[in-house]
């Protein structure tokens, strides 16, 4: 558990004293006669609550953890690895950030950005951290598909040249090529308008998503927190932590997208898009050398549930040793594969 800085603790202390002695006068005042001064008190203790709810708000910040690392350590880690990657640069403005498919520069989002987001939803959060939402992604939407495809082939093929590239067994693998087996035409997609994002339903008339392009300037970063689960639960062996049954495969993109409409277990939670696929398997590379999602190691394919294809399909994506660094391919709606599974996350920007 973070440290509380003696500071903040002073400053709660006192905040609490003298709330304790405004409740204690309200209680009183009825009794002694001294009505008049009600609304004065009143007054005094509502000046009293703000400053005492933003400093709660700040400990429980500077306090959380997150697994077992804290907001801004995760933050650190994840700004690095952008930059380490080759997805950010230095933008006009001296920030870092990323220029997206619209030709337009956005800067990383802020960790005081993220942490107010967070304080938004915080009584959420504190519902979704404890049912293993721990791993913050931070992803770089806005850029071409292409390119975050090509970080990830980039820094797998680096790390098999230290021969640090692992299943989640640590066993070593061999990678036999760097090349991207492409069964659904993920090229350019998001450029060209033929892959959609949030879609509602999976079909061709109504799907409501929207593209890269309609999305933007509003969305060219998304901040997430995922389960840590590089390989996804089999039939059976999901577990129920704090309420909540962890989703499990053989189950069609339609059951799961149903899953998340209608079941309160998942209530606020989302699919991931390729995107958010590729950081939280850059993430975990960094951090283990290990790849995710590892289909010739009986892992599963991770469904793409946030995205959709306008020709009617669903993408997936799992690493593939012997056909490709990443397999990418489409599914059937409405049939359940005992190889895929679905990933779910909680979206803070």
């Amino acid at each position: 558990m973070p440290q509380l800085c003696p500071e903040l603790t002073t400053k709660l202390d006192f905040l609490k004293q003298l709330k304790q002695q405004f409740d204690l006068e309200l209680f009183s005042l009825p009794q002694t006669g001294k009505t008049e001064d009600l609304a004065l008190v009143r007054e005094a203790k509502t000046k009293l609550e703000q400053p005492l709810q933003d400093l709660q708000n700040k400990i429980w910040l500077e306090t959380l953890e997150i697994g077992q690392e804290s907001l801004k350590a995760q933050y650190e880690f994840q700004k690095n690895l952008l930059l380490n990657s080759g997805l950010l640069k230095t933008l006009a403005t001296g920030e870092l950030g990323i220029e997206a498919i619209d030709k337009q520069e956005y800067p990383i989002p802020t960790l005081e950005q993220i942490e107010e987001m967070m304080l938004e939803k915080r009584k959420f959060l504190e519902t979704k951290i404890p049912q293993g939402f721990i791993k913050l992604i931070i992803v770089p939407f806005g850029l071409p598909l292409d390119s975050l495809i090509k970080a990830y082939g980039n820094t797998l093929f680096k790390h098999h040249q230290q021969g640090k590239l692992l299943d989640i067994q640590n066993r070593p693998l061999e990678l036999r090529e760097v090349s991207i087996w492409d069964g659904t035409g993920y090229a350019k997609a998001d450029e060209k308008g033929d892959l959609v994002y949030f879609p509602q339903e999976y079909s061709k008339t109504n799907h409501q998503g929207k593209t890269k392009q309609e999305l933007l300037p509003t969305q060219a970063w998304q901040v997430l927190l995922l389960e840590d689960l590089p390989s996804l639960p089999d039939i059976g062996q999901g577990k129920i932590i704090a309420h909540r049954q962890q989703p499990e495969a053989n189950q069609s993109p339609n059951d799961y997208l149903k899953q998340l409409q209608t079941d309160l277990q998942y209530k606020g939670e989302q699919g991931l898009t390729l995107e958010s696929w590729l950081v939280y398997a850059l993430t975990h590379l960094a951090q283990t050398d290990q790849v995710i999602d590892n289909w010739e190691d009986l892992g599963k394919t991770c469904y793409l549930l946030n995205s959709y294809f306008k020709s009617g399909y669903v993408p997936r994506a799992s690493f593939y040793l012997g056909r490709a660094l990443v397999s990418l391919n489409r599914i059937n709606l409405d049939y359940p594969d005992s190889g895929c599974s679905g990933r779910f996350a909680v979206n803070i920007l």
